[in-house]
């Protein structure tokens, strides 16, 4: 008999439901008693759509809807993930309270109907229950790129969107941002009323910040410009916004509160600006390149390497040479040169593996000394550099005339008095600078200590006053 229900079950047939409810009026009340039933009839009608059957089997057992199978899933989870919205509703008018129950996963029937996108579904369980955990179906809307019933949601009287977050802090625009929904960004930017767009998470970005951070495609790009035009800004550029007008409302402020942001405005408009990320990260290339240049010239010099014993017939014009191997030839024959040339190339080995040190180091970089440190090593770096450049030249070249117009010394001697000149011009720049700083720090130091002083004898001349005493008329002592 419980074969002949599932097969009218399977097939949808009301009639033959109602047959056998009149053959045997007990059989749907002796399915509690069967340990083998994973799902009820009305679980395979919700399954299959089948809306008439479900709702004659519900007209003779109502307690079906509130039945689950092994996988805590009630007859309405399945209609909601299968799109089935008449029978949603129908299951609703049963039992209400069954849209709130979860499954062994944790998720309701609205989970469900989202994240199969059954619109029609979602909008049922809506009307329903309006104390759903928004937090998580505006996730999984995101997830699983429901666009429709995210607006269907956000539809249902939202105060704030912003302090809907989750575990990491994100807000639905970050979440968005992150699986790059160009689509329902769209539509988030437009809803500034519900949502701010500069909101950060618990790292403390925006949904700008997260879009810069990934790598560049069209995506990316067509969604900065998105976040940009809607009025999103960087967090940096958002705090730096607020202190702006922290600033304007400095006359408001107490004596102490100016100071201090005197105090900062002098530190970022000084002669030391701090360094950029960006900035940094270049400057390490660079050590980073030229030490390994130099590391290269060490073990292939200008001249390359004797690789067999030498003899005067390698330099006839020298005296009986008697290499080794992997012997410098500049060394050999050119013992000037060569000098110079070791000396340049090891000082600027040791001057870019020293700025290299201080970033790996863990130094906090941006301390005045040490930007003045790093600066100084790079300045010696490139000098040095510069002199093993110039004896690599003269040694390969030693017979050369330097007058010579299209010769290489004369190419050479024009190069080095450009990069001569470019230093030169550069530290009468920096020398300027360094004096009018400690000229303005200077005149600023004699302006406060007058003012100061005209403080002090005022309040004098003031306590004089109030005191009742004067100061006597010398005239009136004069014999």
């Amino acid at each position: 008999m419980e074969n002949k229900l599932y097969d009218a079950c399977v097939e949808g047939d009301a009639e033959k439901l109602e047959a056998l409810m009149r053959e045997d009026k007990l059989i749907l009340a002796r399915l509690s008693l069967l340990s083998c039933s994973n799902h009820t009839p009305l679980h395979l009608a919700c399954m299959l759509g089948h809306f008439n059957f479900a709702k004659s089997l519900l007209s003779y057992k109502p307690d079906f809807a509130s039945w689950f199978d092994s996988q805590g899933r009630s007859p309405l989870h399945l209609a909601s993930a299968n799109g089935y919205a008449n029978i949603v509703q129908l299951l609703l008018q049963i039992n209400p309270k069954m849209c709130r129950i979860c499954d062994e996963d944790g998720r309701t029937p609205l989970h469900l109907a989202v994240m199969n996108g059954q619109h029609e579904s979602a909008a049922e369980l809506l009307k329903a229950s309006s104390d759903f955990d928004r937090g998580k179906v505006l996730r999984l809307c995101v997830v699983y790129n429901r666009l429709n019933i995210l607006v269907l949601v956000l539809g249902s009287n939202f105060a704030d969107l912003s302090t809907i977050k989750d575990e990491k802090g994100n807000t639905v625009l970050h979440s968005a941002t992150e699986l790059k929904r160009v689509q329902m960004i769209k539509y988030l930017v437009t809803r500034g009323d519900v949502l701010d767009l500069n909101a950060v998470n618990k790292n403390g970005l925006t949904a700008l910040d997260i879009i810069e951070q990934m790598p560049q495609d069209v995506k990316t790009m067509e969604i900065k410009e998105l976040l940009i035009s809607a009025g999103s800004l960087r967090a940096k550029l958002n705090k730096g916004a607020t202190s702006e007008i922290v600033v304007e409302q400095g006359p408001a402020a107490p004596d102490k509160n100016k100071k201090g942001v005197k105090k900062k405005n002098s530190k970022s408009s000084s002669n030391f600006p701090k360094k950029q990320p960006k900035k940094d990260k270049n400057l390490l290339v660079a050590a980073s390149v030229i030490a390994a240049m130099a590391y290269q010239a060490a073990l292939s010099p200008p001249g390359g390497l004797a690789a067999v014993d030498a003899t005067t017939n390698l330099a006839p014009s020298y005296d009986t040479y008697k290499l080794k191997p992997a012997t410098s030839l500049v060394s050999a024959f050119m013992q000037d040169y060569s000098a110079v040339f070791w000396i340049s190339n090891t000082i600027a080995f040791m001057a870019a593996l020293s700025v290299i040190f201080l970033y790996v180091s863990g130094a906090r970089l941006h301390q005045r000394f040490l930007v003045w440190l790093i600066r100084l090593g790079m300045w010696i770096t490139l000098s040095a550099m510069t002199s093993a450049y110039v004896c690599a030249v003269l040694a390969i070249n030693p017979d050369e005339d330097i007058h010579k117009p299209g010769s290489t010394f004369f190419a050479l001697a024009i190069g080095l008095v450009a990069w001569a000149g470019l230093i030169a011009l550069t530290f009468v720049v920096l020398v300027f600078k360094s004096l009018s700083y400690i000229v303005r720090k200077f005149f600023t130091i004699i302006k406060r200590a007058t003012r100061k002083k005209k403080k002090k004898k005022n309040t004098g001349e003031e306590g004089e006053a109030a005191s009742g005493f004067s100061t006597p008329d010398t005239d009136t002592y004069i014999v």
